[in-house]
């Protein structure tokens, strides 16, 4: 063997250096250390404090004294360092597990180990959440119908206030729009249970907007009575009734008679008609002259007579179309009284369209 080989087998297991020509010392395995190293890894006794016991503590702590091992019955240990064959850190000779790697020094090889899986303890709260979205998932459906209903009947009925038109095809609106919030209330894709809810919502929608629509046309009927009734009560007098309008009504009483007559209106612009021709300009000249001819040719009596005849008349003609407005009001008293074949129609193409779109039956072959 020669001085270097010598020199590296004696190496010191705790600095790292030659133990070669350097007093040392061996342990059971074979390995080396300096005596210098050695006496530094040694350990330090530690300087033990005096307890502070009072007289009835004293026996107990006597008693637990007694009871440990005493130095002779422990192993001695040779106080040598070695180093971990996995990773290199400094262990006690005679230690078989290094606690830093794992490694088994004995064999050289790392201990496996493994991950415990525990329990989460927030499962509890989890299945309370899930429990109550199970409880509130059939309502979702409920709410978007009513809420897309509620708006279906809101657009409807400010479509005939504004427009004076009841429109029936906005019915099928009004169910496709409740489809489509039961739709989303059931998760965007709708189910059976949607799709019947949009039905039912759907059937109540569409009769409060016919409701409402039928109560804006009592409304109208109302406004169109009163205010008949006030233009005749206040507006309607024999100052009213001027010289211009008498001569008026005798121009168009001249055309009348020229027209069932078969007699040639000489119209100012030929493509005027008495329907569209506006007093006088648009009048024929010789018409508008005899016509206030006549007029000027009766005497004040007989221009009141006339004058009377006129507010009689118009009053007639109030009163007819009051009575008129006033039996529409009681006969459509309620909903039913108001419904159309062609409501029906619409009625039945309303539900289609809520169950076609609540129950997500749009996307399937």
């Amino acid at each position: 063997m020669t001085s270097d080989q010598s020199a590296i087998e004696k190496r010191c297991i705790i600095c790292g250096t030659s133990c070669a020509g350097q007093p040392r010392i061996k342990d059971a395995t074979g390995k080396y250390a300096h005596k210098a190293c050695a006496k530094q890894q040694a350990k330090v006794q530690p300087t033990i404090q005096p307890l502070d016991l009072s007289p009835e503590e004293e026996p107990e702590m006597a008693a637990f004294l007694d009871d440990l091992p005493s130095p002779s019955d422990q192993q001695p240990t040779s106080g040598i360092r070695a180093a971990c064959p996995g990773c290199g850190s400094s262990i006690n000779s005679d230690a078989m597990i290094c606690v830093n790697c794992g490694c088994n020094t004995k064999t050289g090889r790392g201990i496996k180990t493994a991950k415990v899986k525990t329990k989460s303890k927030s499962n509890g709260p989890n299945l309370a959440a899930k429990a109550g979205s199970l409880a509130i998932a059939p309502f979702l459906p409920v709410v978007g119908a009513v809420i897309g209903g509620a708006i279906g009947a809101a657009v409807w009925a400010a479509i005939v206030h504004f427009t004076g038109f009841e429109i029936g095809y906005v019915a099928a609106g009004v169910g496709a729009v409740t489809g489509v919030g039961a739709a989303i209330g059931a998760g965007s894709t709708g189910n059976t249970w949607s799709g019947f809810v949009a039905v039912v919502v759907a059937i109540v929608a569409i009769i409060s907007g016919k409701a409402i629509v039928n109560s804006i046309y009592m409304d109208q009927l109302e406004e169109i009575r009163s205010s008949m009734q006030l233009e005749v009560n206040t507006e309607i007098t024999l100052d009213s009734y001027t010289d211009n309008d008498a001569i008026w009504d005798f121009a168009d009483e001249m055309i009348w008679d020229h027209i069932d007559n078969d007699k040639k209106i000489h119209w100012p612009d030929p493509k005027i008609t008495l329907e569209d021709a506006v007093w006088p300009e648009d009048y024929p000249r010789n018409i508008v002259l005899r016509a206030t001819g006549k007029w000027e040719e009766l005497d004040p009596e007989e221009q009141l007579e006339i004058r009377q005849a006129y507010i009689d008349d118009m009053k007639s003609f109030s009163t007819s179309f009051n009575d008129m407005i006033t039996e529409e009001m009681n006969t459509n008293t309620s909903i039913i009284d108001t419904l159309t074949v062609f409501d029906a129609l619409w009625f039945l193409i309303a539900i289609g369209a809520a169950w076609q779109v609540g129950s997500g039956g749009i996307g399937d072959d």
